[in-house]
C-alpha cells in the first residue's frame, strides 16, 4: 500500500532590496564624469594627432596618462565620500565597544545621505542601550542590597518571615517591571 503525500507549493517570496537612490545617483554621476573625461581626452588626442603629427605612441602614451589621472582623481573623490565616513564610523564603534557608552556617532553634513540616516539609526539604537544599561545597573544594585538584608536577616536565630516574605515579593515585582520594560 503506497503513500501518498501532498506537496503544499511553496509561497514565491519576492526578494526585496534596499538600494539608496542617493547611493546610485551618486555612482552613476562618477561613470558619467569618467566616460565624458574619455571622450575629452579621445577628442584631444586626435587634435593631437592632426594638428601637431604626433605620432600613435605618443598619442595612446598621452591617453594612458590622461586615464589614469581621471580614474585617480574620481577614486580620491568616491572614498572621500563614501569610505571615509565608514572608517570614521568604525573608529567611533569600537570606542562604544569599549564602553563609552555616551560617545555618538558623527557624521559630516556634506557626507552621502545614506550614510547619514544610517549613523541617525544607530545613534538612535545606542541611546536606548545606554538607557538600558544603566536601569540593568540600578536593578543589580536594588537586588544586591536586598539579597544583603534577607541575608542578614537569616543569620538572626529568630528572624521575621512575613518580613521576608514581603521583601522578597517587593523585589519579585521590581524584577518584573524592568522585564516589562525591556
Amino acid at each position: 500500500m503506497e503513500k501518498k503525500t501532498e506537496t503544499i507549493p511553496k509561497k514565491k517570496v519576492r526578494q526585496r532590496y534596499f538600494v539608496a537612490r542617493e547611493l546610485q545617483f551618486s555612482i552613476a554621476l562618477l561613470v558619467i564624469i569618467a566616460l565624458l573625461g574619455g571622450i575629452f581626452l579621445q577628442s584631444v588626442s586626435v587634435a593631437l594627432s592632426s594638428y601637431l603629427k604626433l605620432k600613435t605612441p605618443t598619442v595612446g602614451i598621452f591617453l594612458a596618462i590622461g586615464y589614469i589621472i581621471i580614474v585617480t582623481i574620481l577614486s580620491i573623490v568616491f572614498t572621500h565620500r563614501l569610505v571615509g565616513p565608514f572608517k570614521r564610523l568604525e573608529y567611533e564603534m569600537k570606542l562604544i565597544k569599549d564602553g563609552e557608552l555616551s560617545q555618538r556617532l558623527y557624521i559630516r553634513s556634506k557626507d552621502d545621505l545614506h550614510v547619514r540616516n544610517f549613523v541617525q539609526h544607530v545613534n538612535d539604537l545606542i541611546a536606548e542601550f545606554e538607557e538600558m544599561s544603566k536601569a540593568y545597573s540600578k536593578l543589580n544594585s536594588l537586588v544586591s542590597t536586598t539579597l544583603a538584608e534577607i541575608m542578614e536577616e537569616l543569620s538572626k536565630e529568630e528572624f521575621d518571615r512575613e518580613k521576608l516574605l514581603k521583601r522578597l515579593s517587593a523585589l519579585q515585582k521590581e524584577i518584573h517591571k524592568y522585564r516589562e520594560k525591556w
